[in-house]
């Protein structure tokens, strides 16, 4: 354990400076912004390629997913399993009979400020006159026990419902609600989506008949019983499959408290976007391509990747978490970080080298601490992929700005 925390906190080092270890600690030119510790893996869940990850204020750790797709089905087959006890020990949720699969989700739960939980599922069917209607569960008691499913509704009026596939070929008539609630001051919800709409034509490049999709923003004034569509957060043409995949955090500190940043998957060759608003949604900047600057004279690469996950800690750092899929041919998952509210990105850190569903999620379980996860595989051969049994895993990882680091001031 102690070595790997140590080769963990090198590679953060020289990760964040691009630099060789004979370089001078001394020259503050290579002094690192930030340092990474990663602590050992540990098995989640077997046979789980799709992971999400969920942190009570109770202190629960939730990670939930897929674990594999039916073909021919429209609903993957799901899990859910809990620790109680700081990630030592995991108990399964199991949903009643009632209850059937319990919830098909993709990350979407958020903690209300009384305490209550509420878990949207990933999929809402239309209905009729562009509405679309999905479920609702939710949890009182810290993710112990959920009850639902309960009926919600989504309002999209530029939704395309014809000709529709996912990306198994199968066809689909629905829109994703993904990755991301969150409660305003306020007290209404917003909610990331995507799918596709009347003018996107774009054909995704791997798959003719699938078009390119766009990441647009719901918002709720009655804690997620209804929604309505605000605005178009990105889309298409971009990339391999336009804008999917939306991940969202409002930023509570620093000198852009309260704007919204959301990162967004293109394809599975191409690097990560990022766009951001002040308005609560209603206007978005121009999405951009993300990079990480590697180099002390300010050289960059782009973050390639998909599925973002991405959190505030409460120093102010924001913290990403993403993968990179057998067609990029560099496997593994990693971290990235900003100082700087989103500006910039700093000291991409590798989770680990193997092929994988490249999944991942992370979140702050204490003060610098955080939890992540993600699937990784023993099969060496990338044209196994489709067939490959993949793990969920877990890792502490240790987060530590250097003094002369950029501090976020709280508000």
């Amino acid at each position: 354990m102690k070595a790997l925390r140590h080769l963990g906190t090198l590679y953060g080092i020289f990760a964040a400076l691009g630099a060789s270890p004979g370089v001078r600690a001394e020259d503050p030119l290579n002094r690192p912004p930030i340092v990474v510790e990663l602590g050992p893996e540990h098995l989640i869940a077997a046979g789980a390629g799709w992971p999400y990850l969920f942190q009570a204020s109770e202190g629960t750790t939730v990670v939930f997913g897929h674990h594999h797709w039916v073909p021919h089905q429209p609903d993957p087959v799901v899990f859910t399993t809990r620790s109680f006890d700081g990630r030592k020990t995991w108990q399964p949720w199991t949903p009643s009979a009632e209850q059937q699969a319990g919830p098909v989700t993709e990350g979407t739960a958020v903690q209300l400020r009384d305490g209550r939980i509420l878990i949207l599922d990933v999929y809402a069917y239309h209905v009729g006159n562009k509405v679309f209607e999905g479920k609702r569960w939710i949890s009182r008691d810290g993710w112990k026990s959920v009850s639902g499913p309960e009926p919600i509704r989504f309002s999209v009026p530029g939704a395309q419902l014809a000709g529709m596939v996912d990306d198994r070929g199968e066809p689909v008539s629905r829109l994703y609600v993904r990755r991301s609630a969150i409660q305003l001051p306020g007290g209404d919800l917003l909610a990331t989506a995507y799918g596709r709409f009347e003018t996107d034509t774009t054909p995704v490049e791997y798959r003719a008949e699938m078009k390119q999709h766009r990441s647009y923003l719901l918002r709720s004034a009655d804690e997620g019983r209804s929604w309505n569509f605000v605005s178009t957060i990105a889309a298409p043409p971009a990339g391999q499959e336009g804008f999917g995949e939306p991940v969202l955090v409002q930023l509570r500190r620093g000198p852009r408290a309260g704007r919204l940043v959301c990162q967004m998957r293109v394809g599975r060759e191409n690097a990560l976007f990022q766009n951001e608003s002040d308005d609560e949604g209603r206007t978005w900047t121009k999405p951009h391509a993300l990079k990480w600057t590697y180099s002390r004279f300010g050289r960059e690469r782009e973050i390639v990747g998909v599925d973002p996950d991405l959190i505030e800690m409460s120093d102010g750092t924001l913290v990403m978490a993403y993968g990179h899929k057998p067609d990029f041919m560099d496997h593994g998952n990693f971290l990235a970080f900003s100082l700087d509210g989103g500006a910039t990105w700093v000291a991409e850190t590798r989770l680990n080298a193997t092929m994988t569903r490249a999944y991942a999620g992370v979140r702050e379980v204490g003060p610098g601490e955080l939890f992540v996860v993600y699937s990784r595989t023993d099969e060496p051969h990338a044209s196994n992929y489709g067939t490959a049994n993949f793990d969920t895993v877990g890792r502490t990882v240790r987060v530590t700005r250097a003094a002369t680091s950029p501090a976020a001031a709280p508000k």
